[in-house]
């Protein structure tokens, strides 16, 4: 089977995403190609030491030329002769206009990652338009997969076709890093009196980040913010200077578990959001997420169990969840960690998700040549 991956800016969550799921999938014997197209601009670099794995990338900028271009794509796509092509992303999924005047000769499956229709900062009528525009382009989509139930229903809400959704979690694999007693105790004596913060992501609008500096005085409250990322849209003023924050830039993937395990907790601020790569992340070293409310989050993270979660947007409502957290104790701390962990394991298990995923191929696959 060959599979194609289409994204457009390939970064944060939506690059995660990526990795993991094409190396469990090149690990597969049932597969025999992947090839990923991902914009040059804005997208990470993706390097997987396979003779399985084909990469290229596309010039692209948001916008009408941008759609433009992504139309084009078409008989790059084409030419690669795959059984499935996999599209990340509302505008990456624009490719499927192209579908509309000439039947593809593969399977199409789609992942929005965040349908259009759930941003907040837009009017109801631009959100009635992305969902007219989504249920046209599902005529020449086989599969639509949805990472939460959250996203599920707010599909079915807007009346995308039920009978061609299916919910499949995002995941991450559970290779925690294995860090020495001295490392540890190391992160250990280095921590400030200050509780420590961690946030991780892009410093768009949805993500909250902005909301979170202006709202919150992290001096006052003892808190020390440290922040891995970088803007990608341009739509958050969120190079904000301030007291107690610390911007630490675009971090490697394969480093973001020791800034994890050096925090006291990942904090999440989104406004809006699909799902929330970044809160398997901190289960999966045992820390403690405090999330904002939205979208597929309350789905992973259940309120004093193994986390904190306030209103999406509320200052008061932030106040208060970052009081609770500061009168926690170590040892409290500690057992939501735990929590988090039991839950990662058992509800967000990478593998059997991600072979879900390659079953899903299959069956198109065999309906596609029966």
């Amino acid at each position: 089977m060959r599979i194609l991956h289409l994204a457009e800016y390939a970064s944060g969550g939506i690059a995660t995403y990526l990795r993991n799921t094409i190396q469990y999938q090149l690990d597969n014997e049932n597969i025999d190609e992947i090839v990923l197209l991902t914009s040059k601009n804005k997208s990470e670099e993706f390097n997987f030491k396979s003779n399985k794995f084909k990469g290229a990338v596309y010039s692209y900028i948001r916008g009408l030329s941008g759609v433009l271009k992504i139309l084009k794509l078409r008989k790059v796509v084409d030419d690669y002769n795959p059984d499935v092509v996999h599209i990340h992303s509302t505008f990456a999924g624009l490719i499927r206009i192209s579908y509309l005047l000439k039947n593809p000769k593969y399977k199409v499956v789609y992942c929005a990652h965040g349908w259009s229709f759930i941003q907040q900062n837009k009017p109801q009528f631009k959100k009635y338009i992305y969902s007219l525009v989504e249920r046209l382009l599902t005529i020449k989509t086989d599969l639509i997969v949805n990472i939460s139930k959250n996203e599920q229903n707010i599909a079915e809400y807007y009346k995308i076709p039920k009978e061609k959704m299916k919910i499949i979690y995002n995941s991450i694999p559970d290779d925690r890093e294995k860090l020495s007693v001295n490392t540890l105790g190391r992160l250990t004596q280095e921590k400030k009196n200050n509780r420590n913060l961690l946030f991780i992501g892009r410093f768009d609008k949805a993500k909250g980040l902005e909301f979170l500096i202006r709202n919150l005085d992290f001096k006052g409250n003892n808190i020390e913010l440290s922040v891995i990322g970088e803007s990608i849209l341009n739509d958050s003023d969120s190079d904000l200077k301030k007291a107690n924050v610390n911007y630490l830039g675009w971090i490697d993937n394969t480093e973001i578990s020791s800034y994890i395990i050096q925090s006291d907790a990942v904090i999440i601020p989104s406004l809006w959001e699909g799902f929330g790569l970044v809160a398997l992340e901190a289960m999966r070293e045992k820390k403690v997420i405090i999330s904002s409310n939205a979208g597929g989050l309350p789905e992973i993270i259940e309120d004093n169990k193994n986390g904190l979660m306030f209103d999406a947007g509320s200052k008061k409502s932030l106040q208060e969840v970052i009081d609770r957290f500061n009168k926690l104790t170590p040892e409290e701390l500690s057992t939501m960690g735990e929590n988090g962990y039991k839950k990662y394991r058992s509800k967000y298990n990478f593998n059997l998700l991600n072979q879900k995923l390659i079953d899903e191929y299959r069956i198109l696959e065999e309906r596609y040549n029966g």
